[in-house]
């Protein structure tokens, strides 16, 4: 029988005191349900969703990003590498996204000088977000929050470091794999923050929020040595991660540790590697509202078959 994680306890930090939620073996398939975040007052619901709306949306939740869980990996030791493959992502039916006009980007409202709230709840069906009668927008299912513990301080499930966090790449769906160094025993994985749809930068504060049935599975590798920040695999990329502000220093982390994995795995100088990056990356901010930016680069792995690996 595959485990499953229901979507409480909730975490609203990853930490290394953590009481763990799910212990699973390396390798092993198993199912997480995820919260969806904190959401925009009842009132902007329309009629035909409520029911939806009452069965997905906790408003138990005590503030944004909540983590269903700690996951205990067997075996996980600090000189270990977790690899979080998602297999498989199901999405609630009802999702929603709020401006709230008090993010960093827009502090305020990029055209009054006071606060405003714009919501929309909107429903999820058939592939689709239904954004109105007239636009109806292909879902890109991912999970904004991947994370590990910290080594010994607590940090909030809004922020990002090299533990991983809130890092909001939609890359982060079903088929990538997340790579994150571990940190204490049992690695204490926490996943939480699903979008069905998000632009780059997350602008408005949120995205097309929402719950799922995420499955997914551990593996257990020994860490890279010079592997600081998250590495992602997709089918198409690999892709490095880096956060900090302002912009710049976040996409120089980035590349900073593309350059690194270049010359451990695939053998190009340092210098080459920034050389060839320089014609071939893909990076961009794929959040600039949370404390600290966050930025991906990335490479193709047709690119990467010419380098002989």
């Amino acid at each position: 029988m595959t485990q499953r994680q229901g979507p409480s306890p909730l975490y609203y930090e990853a930490s290394p005191s953590n009481r763990p939620t799910l212990r699973v073996e390396p390798g092993e398939t198993f199912e997480v349900v995820t919260q969806m975040n904190v959401g925009p007052d009842p009132s902007v619901v329309p009629p035909g969703l409520r029911d939806d709306w009452a069965r997905y949306h906790s408003y138990e939740i005590e503030r944004p990003n909540p983590s269903s869980g700690a996951i205990w990996v067997e075996g996980a030791e600090p000189g270990h590498a977790v690899e979080v493959v998602i297999e498989d992502m199901e999405l609630a039916p009802v999702g929603y996204s709020a401006f709230r006009g008090d993010n960093y980007l827009f502090p305020k409202t990029p055209v009054t000088d006071r606060e405003t709230i714009a919501a929309r709840v909107v429903r999820i069906t058939d592939g689709f977000v239904i954004w109105d009668e007239g636009l109806a927008l292909p879902v890109q299912p991912m999970v904004g929050m991947v994370a590990v513990a910290p080594a010994h301080e607590s940090q909030s499930t809004v922020r990002v470091g090299e533990w991983g966090g809130n890092m909001d790449i939609q890359e982060v769906g079903p088929g990538a794999g997340v790579r994150l160094a571990v940190n204490v025993p049992g690695a204490l994985v926490h996943v939480g923050d699903v979008h069905a749809l998000q632009g780059d930068g997350e602008i408005a504060g949120s995205a097309v929020e929402t719950s799922a049935l995420l499955r997914l599975r551990i593996e257990l590798t020994d860490r890279p040595a010079e592997m600081t920040w998250p590495r992602i695999v997709t089918p198409e990329r690999i892709m490095t991660v880096g956060s900090g502000r302002p912009a710049e220093r976040a996409f120089r982390i980035a590349a900073a540790e593309l350059v690194r994995w270049l010359h451990a795995d695939y053998g190009l100088p340092p210098e080459e590697g920034v050389l060839l990056l320089g014609q071939v990356v893909e990076a961009r901010a794929t959040q600039v509202v949370n404390p600290t930016i966050t930025y991906v680069a990335a490479v193709r792995h047709e690119i990467l078959k010419g380098l002989g690996k």
